[in-house]
C-alpha cells in the first residue's frame, strides 16, 4: 500500500506566482466566507419564520438509563469566555499540562494532559493511558468543552490518564526548522492527510508512552478525521509497530465515506466541481480560509462569534443543538475551540472531485441515501459461499444504486470493495465503532458494513469488532452531547473493563495450567 505513505509535492511556486495566488485566494476566500455567512443567515431566518428552529433547541430531558447529566461548570452565569483551555480545566478542579512535541518532519504539536492536581505523579503514572484525537477544524479543546459532561472528565474520574492530541498547525503554525511568516510558506504547508497518519499520530502515541513507564499500550479514541488518520496508520505496513502500542480503538463518527449531506449542500458542490487551478485561485496553496481562525482570535469571546458559528455549522453540516446543554455560554465554549487552521490541500482531499483518492469521490448516488441502501447490501467478493443466497438477492440492489464507478472506487484511499488491512491476525487492533443515526456528514453505517464483510479475514463482531448506533446523534453529538457520557463514555468503559477481566481470566488459566503441568 505505497499510496498510504506521505508524498512530496513538486509544484511549489516562485515568489511572483506565489504573490498572485495569495492575492487571488484572499479575495476568493473572502467572497466565499461572505457567501456562506449570508447563506447561513438566510437559512437561519427561514428556520425561525417557519418554526423549524424550535426543533433545533436543546431538549428539556437528556437523561439516559445509566446517566443523568450534571451542571457542566459551577456558577454558569459567571463563566468567562476565554481561549485558554486551562481555565476550563481548573473550573472542574483539575489542571491541564501542555507539552510541545515535534514530529519527525519538524512540525511542533501541542499535547494536552488532563490531571488531578491533588494526585501524585507516581499515582498518575500507574493509570492506563487513553488518547483522544480530534476531528477536522477542531482541536483538543472540543473534547473538554462540555465540562463535567465531557468524555475527558469522565475518563479521568474512572481512573485513566487522559491525553488529548492536536494535529499540526492548530491555531498557530509552528515548525522546528522553518521561521518567519509561516501562513504563506509553501514548504510549511507541504503535506496532506497521510502525513497526519504517518507523523502526527505516531508522534502523539510515542510521547504519551514515553511518560508511561508501566504501560506499553494506549487506548485510542478518535473523532471523525481522528478516525481517518488512525485507520491510515493501522493500514500502513511501515507503521506495523503501532499495532503493538494500541490496546483498543474507539471510533466516533468515523470519516471514511461521505454522507448524503454532500448531495444537499451547495458549498460542497461548489468546491467539488472546481478544477485544480480554480480551486487554487479561490482557496490558495497554503491555509484554507485562514480568516475563520482570525475571526476566532479577534471576536471569539463575543456573542457574535458564537451566533455566527452556530448558524454556519447548521447551514453547512446540518448540525443542531438538540442534545446539548441549554445554556448559551456552554454552547459558546464549544464553538471557541473550532475553526483551527486547515491545509487547503487537505480540504481538497475531503471535498474535491479532481483528487482521485479523495473522500468525496466515494459519494453514492442520491437515491441510494434516500432508500437507505448504501450500507445494506452484502459484499459480492466474499471468499466463500456463506452469503451466496444474499449475494443473489442483492444482484439487482447494486443496479438500483446507480453503479458507482468501480475504477473510481479503487483509486480512493478507502476503497469500499477492497480489503484494507494486510497484517497478521494476532496484531489486529480491536475496534468499537459509534455511529450517529442523524449524522448525514459521514456514512458511518457504510463503514460498519465494510468492516463486517470486507474485513472478514481480520474482524468479526463476535470477536474484535462492535458497532453501536446512537440513533438521535449527529456528527458532533458523539463528543458534545449532554448525555454522551451515558451513550458513548460508559459503553467504552464497559468494553475496557471487559477486556481487563478477559485478560485476567486468561492469565489465571495459563497460571493454573502451568501449575498442573508442574
Amino acid at each position: 500500500m505505497s499510496n498510504l505513505n506521505p508524498t512530496k509535492r513538486t509544484d511549489l511556486h516562485g515568489p511572483v506566482l506565489t504573490f498572485f495566488i495569495v492575492l487571488s485566494s484572499a479575495v476568493g476566500s473572502f467572497l466565499f466566507v461572505w457567501s456562506v455567512t449570508l447563506g447561513a443567515n438566510i437559512y437561519h431566518l427561514r428556520d425561525i419564520f417557519s418554526g423549524r428552529e424550535k426543533a433545533n433547541k436543546p431538549r428539556t430531558e437528556n437523561s439516559v438509563p445509566n446517566y443523568t447529566p450534571v451542571e457542566p461548570y459551577p456558577n454558569l452565569d459567571k463563566l468567562k469566555l476565554t481561549r485558554n483551555l486551562r481555565y476550563y480545566a481548573q473550573l472542574l478542579d483539575l489542571d491541564l499540562e501542555e507539552r510541545e512535541i515535534t514530529t519527525k518532519d519538524g512540525y511542533v504539536l501541542i499535547l494536552h494532559r488532563l490531571i488531578d492536581p491533588n494526585e501524585s505523579s507516581e499515582s498518575r503514572d500507574e493509570k492506563p493511558p487513553i488518547i483522544l484525537q480530534h476531528g477536522l477544524l477542531l482541536c483538543s479543546g472540543a473534547y473538554l468543552a462540555p465540562g463535567k459532561n465531557s468524555l475527558p472528565y469522565f475518563f479521568l474520574s474512572q481512573g485513566f490518564d487522559v491525553w488529548m492530541g492536536n494535529n499540526r498547525c492548530g491555531f498557530k503554525p509552528n515548525h522546528a526548522d522553518l521561521a518567519g511568516n509561516l501562513m504563506h510558506n509553501e514548504h510549511f504547508w507541504d503535506w496532506d492527510v497521510r502525513h497526519l497518519a504517518f507523523y502526527d499520530l505516531p508522534c502523539i502515541i510515542d510521547n504519551v508512552l514515553a511518560h508511561k513507564p508501566h504501560h506499553a499500550k494506549v487506548f485510542l479514541v478518535g473523532h471523525s478525521q481522528g478516525c481517518t488518520q488512525t485507520l491510515l496508520l493501522l493500514r500502513n505496513e511501515q507503521l506495523q509497530e503501532y499495532h503493538e502500542k494500541i490496546e483498543h480503538f474507539f471510533a466516533l463518527a468515523p470519516a471514511a465515506f461521505p454522507g448524503e449531506l454532500f448531495h444537499e449542500r451547495r458549498f460542497i458542490k461548489f468546491i467539488h466541481n472546481k478544477s485544480p487551478r480554480m480551486y487554487k485561485a479561490i482557496f490558495g496553496n497554503c491555509c484554507f480560509l485562514a480568516m475563520l481562525t482570525q475571526l476566532r482570535n479577534l471576536i471569539g469571546t463575543t456573542r457574535l462569534f458564537s451566533l455566527l458559528l452556530y448558524q454556519i455549522f447548521k447551514y453547512l453540516f446540518g448540525w443542531n443543538i438538540r442534545n446539548c446543554y441549554n445554556h448559551k455560554k456552554v454552547i459558546h465554549v464549544q464553538f471557541l475551540f473550532n475553526a483551527s487552521l486547515v491545509l487547503a490541500k487537505l480540504m481538497s482531499w475531503w471535498l474535491s472531485d479532481f483528487v482521485e483518492e479523495g473522500f468525496s469521490n466515494q459519494l453514492q448516488p442520491k437515491q441510494a441515501y434516500k432508500d437507505g441502501i448504501t450500507a445494506d447490501f452484502t459484499p459480492l467478493n466474499t471468499r466463500d459461499d456463506e452469503h451466496s443466497e444474499q449475494k443473489k438477492q442483492n444482484g439487482d440492489l447494486e443496479k438500483n444504486m446507480g453503479e458507482l464507478d468501480e475504477h473510481k472506487d479503487e483509486k480512493t484511499l478507502f476503497p469500499y470493495k477492497t480489503e484494507w488491512f494486510a497484517t497478521e491476525k494476532k496484531s489486529v487492533i480491536p475496534m468499537m465503532v459509534f455511529v450517529g443515526g442523524e449524522d448525514f456528514l459521514v456514512d458511518g453505517l457504510r463503514f460498519a458494513t465494510h468492516m463486517k464483510h470486507y474485513e472478514r479475514n481480520f474482524y468479526s463482531e463476535k470477536r474484535n469488532l462492535e458497532v453501536v448506533e446512537v440513533k438521535e446523534y449527529n456528527h458532533l453529538d458523539v463528543i458534545w452531547a449532554l448525555n454522551c457520557i451515558g451513550l458513548i463514555g460508559m459503553p467504552i468503559l464497559d468494553k475496557i473493563r471487559g477486556l481487563k477481566e478477559t485478560a485476567e481470566s486468561e492469565a489465571e488459566t495459563v497460571k493454573q495450567e502451568t501449575l498442573d503441568v508442574a
